[in-house]
């Protein structure tokens, strides 16, 4: 595979990291632009080798860029979380991409785990049409502390329940079992600037494979709980800092 075309391949997923990270789409997206341009002005030295720049290098890039954005420890504790539970790198990957030693690893994520427990409870939307799944987010998200206000399986369900309730955040699903979607939902539930939507999908590359399109908050179908409960924290620990 030519180095373009594997890079190309990675880029939803830099995508992904950090418009989590930062919890906007836009400035996530513009941190991954300066990564990939500072790519490009290595590739211009004489000894530059494209093959030294597989996933967890890209990731490097990446990450110094979103530590200048965000300097607190506690951004980094976040996106040590996010290394590891939602990136799926081990430990020792994570380390080399954070710059920090392993004893220091595993106290950013405990001081991440920390903020998230500690974050306010919240009255959450699911909009989900599969019982399986659904009930799965709920069982995850009451586990957290959160009241689930109701698990709406249409966008029509959604609407009305929102209107209802006015939710803190929201999982939603993108294709709902009737035909309609769930970011149609969204679009019209007029949701407040303060409320999170996280979307659920099987295609997250759909998503992310194009600049400032798309959410900032994507959870793959099937996840793991740790998964889930790192994006949720992350999306409403982003909102109570804005």
């Amino acid at each position: 595979m030519w180095a373009s075309e594997r890079i190309e391949k990675l880029v939803p997923y830099l995508r992904r990291y950090a418009r989590a990270a930062t919890g906007d789409t836009k400035v996530g997206d513009a941190a991954v632009e300066r990564s990939l341009e500072q790519l490009l002005e290595l590739s211009l030295q004489p000894d530059f080798d494209f093959d030294q720049y597989d996933r967890e290098r890209l990731f490097q890039l990446l990450d110094a860029d979103l530590d200048h954005l965000q300097k607190t420890r506690q951004a980094k504790a976040r996106r040590a979380l996010l290394l590891t539970a939602v990136e799926g790198f081990p430990s020792t990957v994570a380390c080399r991409v954070l710059r920090v030693r392993r004893d220091e690893l595993l106290e950013l994520i405990e001081m991440a785990e920390q903020d998230f427990a500690a974050s306010t409870a919240t009255c959450m939307l699911i909009i989900e049409d599969e019982p399986f799944i659904s009930a799965q987010l709920r069982r995850i998200a009451e586990g957290l502390g959160h009241q689930v206000i109701g698990v709406a399986e249409t966008a029509e369900q959604a609407i009305a329940m929102n209107s209802e309730h006015q939710p803190d955040i929201v999982l939603c699903d993108i294709h709902l079992a009737d035909g309609s979607l769930g970011t149609d939902a969204i679009a019209e539930m007029n949701l407040r600037e303060t409320v999170p939507v996280v979307f659920v999908t099987a295609y997250p590359e759909k998503y992310l494979s194009t600049t400032n399109e798309g959410p900032s908050y994507l959870i793959t179908k099937p996840f793991n709980p740790d998964y889930l409960k790192a994006v949720i924290g992350h999306a409403l620990i982003n909102v109570q800092s804005v």
